[in-house]
């Protein structure tokens, strides 16, 4: 693993755990309820920063010399499945959820739509894009970024919100 492939997985990593610690702390101790109506846009904030550095760390990727053999169009495919559960995850939640505004007051149908199929799907929909960018791009830190992701946000962030 080389330099950007660290950073980028200390950046997911760091997104993680900001992420589930400020919805923790919003749960638990509604940190955020000093700020009134703009809650949701001071938790955005916060988040979107770590959430940044991480996706511009994907770019860095692209540099790394960690590298197995590519397969185009099956990533392709993969991407695009990743982008069709992400979008109908949007479209039943609302673009809010990507800020978490179901801490704000905003709920979640579970029973219904894409939720029927998949538990989470905007995390699922992450999972899937990297197993993607994986095949397209061969570079092997986009699939230790998809195992990191999905043990960080089923494994951990997932439960905090069900808290």
């Amino acid at each position: 693993m080389g330099y950007y492939d660290a950073f980028a997985l200390v950046a997911l990593i760091f997104a993680i755990g900001v992420n589930t610690l400020a919805v923790y702390l919003q749960k638990r101790k509604r940190i955020y309820d000093r700020f009134g109506k703009h809650a949701l846009l001071i938790h955005s904030v916060v988040i979107s920063f770590f959430w940044g550095v991480f996706v511009l760390s994907e770019f860095l990727l692209m540099r790394s010399d960690w590298i197995t053999v590519a397969y185009p169009l099956a990533g392709v495919a993969t991407m695009l499945l990743g982008l069709m559960v992400f979008c109908a995850a949007l479209r039943q939640i609302g673009s809010g959820a990507l800020g978490n505004s179901n801490f704000f007051g905003g709920e979640i149908k579970r029973l219904s739509g894409i939720y029927r199929y998949v538990n989470e799907p905007i995390y699922t929909s992450y999972v899937i894009w990297f197993l993607g960018l994986g095949l397209v791009t061969g570079r092997i830190g986009f699939y230790v970024i998809a195992a990191v992701a999905a043990i960080g946000l089923y494994g951990i962030e997932s439960k905090v919100e069900e808290v």
